[in-house]
């Protein structure tokens, strides 16, 4: 392969919002004079293991309808509805109230561990195979085809951008639970795997696998 190698790139994904982000994107929504009565920090009705969450909600280009986001996963890809949103949650009426649950829940989220499960989780662990894969591409397909779960026997070309050095890499996503089985099954003498880890990686909501494309088994 005159030298080339493949590569498995493991980055750190977060997707929290800091409480000075937050606080930015509301200043500037009530700023442009797009913003509504109901814009605003709010407070979960009902506890979720143990606790009450912090959330900013503002009105979005329909109606009625609101984005939400949290400290822990930032932006969601679902609006709430108006009717949802003051059932579920209630408006905290003290910034300084919203500030000290925000910076709470970012600070905690900081501490968990995403690598097995990443549902709801702010640090996510993406893992990517780079460089030299199409040689590679049945021996990746074989690995994956005896995952368990369905979804971790597809292949998926990403395209990860990093916000520390403006690196883009393109090449497989490997799920968290078949990164072991992959690394095994590519541990050959022909094969001139390196591995490499950037805790750095993927620092802000907006920046992370910004494409990906299905392909079929």
């Amino acid at each position: 392969m005159c030298g080339a190698s493949t590569v498995l790139f493991t980055f750190i994904f977060d997707r929290g919002v800091s409480w000075e982000l937050a606080n930015t994107m509301l200043k500037e929504k009530q700023k442009a004079e797009f913003g509504s009565s109901g814009d605003g920090f709010y407070k979960s009705n009902s506890e979720f293991m143990g606790k009450r969450h912090v959330i900013l909600a503002f009105e979005s280009s329909a109606s009625a309808m609101y984005k939400i986001v949290r400290p822990t996963t930032g932006e969601s890809p679902r609006d709430m509805h108006l009717a949802e949103l003051t059932k579920k949650y209630s408006k905290v009426s003290s910034l300084e109230a919203a500030q000290i649950s925000w910076e709470h829940e970012y600070e905690v989220s900081s501490k968990q561990n995403g690598k097995s499960c990443s549902v709801g989780s702010r640090l996510q662990e993406v893992n990517v195979l780079g460089g030299v894969v199409l040689p590679l591409w049945g021996k990746i397909q074989t690995v994956l085809s005896k995952q368990v779960r369905l979804i971790h026997r597809r292949l998926h070309i990403v395209c990860v951008e990093t916000t520390s050095d403006n690196r883009r890499i393109v090449g497989l996503l490997v799920p968290n639970a078949a990164v072991t089985a992959v690394l095994e099954g590519l541990s050959t003498p022909s094969v001139g795997l390196t591995q490499v880890t950037s805790s750095a990686g993927l620092s802000t909501p907006s920046v992370g696998l910004t494409q990906v494309i299905e392909l079929d088994d």
